[in-house]
């Protein structure tokens, strides 16, 4: 089942959207000692790391990981990670899991990053999370992460995007598989251009976007604004 939450405001959306994160996260870290987080880029995903920092979780507990990273230098501006320290500077010396940078191929990159999630993480076929919480923003053409419509990818822990339709084309990212190896999937999305790519993710069985494609194994919530919710 697909929860849904709605507010009148971005502020009020990822204000409330970071208080739930912060509870699953206490309640991860309770049950078994650490919790592990995947964040993302996107105004909002960067909008809602200055929420979360207000909650002062416990980030020695914490391993975080971004959903997908520009393949570009390290300290590159347009590096999910280097917005996100930005917003939240005590990530620059948490137990935040990097992408590799350009300084080898694309290719060479996907596969050393998925070696080491495999090594942590085991066969991406087996289905015990290894997640708590996937923190997911959603593009007017429904993509999730770097993975796009109509892009077919290899089932790995990470693929490489050569054509990302928006630059800089080249990508790496969570795959499907991996995002949904999560206990619970948190979307964050607002405004009239996604209001009907979000409809069909979240009301349409049959919704092929990638968007729909990915489900937490305990829990599936959508935090959207009034835009997004007129249209459901």
């Amino acid at each position: 089942m697909i929860e849904v939450k709605d507010f009148s405001s971005d502020s009020a959306l990822t204000a409330q959207a970071a208080s739930d994160i912060a509870e699953l996260l206490a309640q991860a870290i309770s049950e078994r000692g650490k919790a592990r987080l995947v964040l993302t880029g996107g105004t909002l995903g960067i909008k809602i790391l200055g929420d979360l920092r207000s909650h002062e979780l416990d980030l020695s507990s914490l391993e975080l990981y971004f959903g997908d990273e520009r393949f570009v230098e390290l300290d590159h501006p347009d590096r999910n990670e280097h917005q996100g320290i930005t917003a939240w500077a005590e990530l620059s010396s948490a137990n935040l899991h990097r992408f590799p940078a350009n300084d080898v191929s694309l290719d060479e990159a996907a596969v050393a990053f998925n070696f080491e999630l495999e090594a942590v993480f085991g066969p991406l076929i087996d289905s015990a999370p290894v997640f708590d919480v996937v923190i997911l923003g959603m593009g007017p053409d429904g993509h999730v992460a770097s993975l796009f419509p109509g892009h077919q990818q290899a089932e790995n822990w990470i693929v490489a995007e050569r054509a990302s339709p928006k630059p800089p084309s080249e990508r790496l990212s969570f795959s499907y598989q991996a995002l949904n190896r999560s206990r619970a999937v948190v979307f964050l999305a607002s405004g009239s251009a996604k209001a009907k790519v979000a409809k069909c993710a979240i009301q349409d069985a049959a919704c092929e976007l990638p968007a729909a494609k990915v489900k937490g194994l305990e829990l599936t919530r959508w935090y959207v604004d009034e835009e997004i919710s007129r249209e459901l």
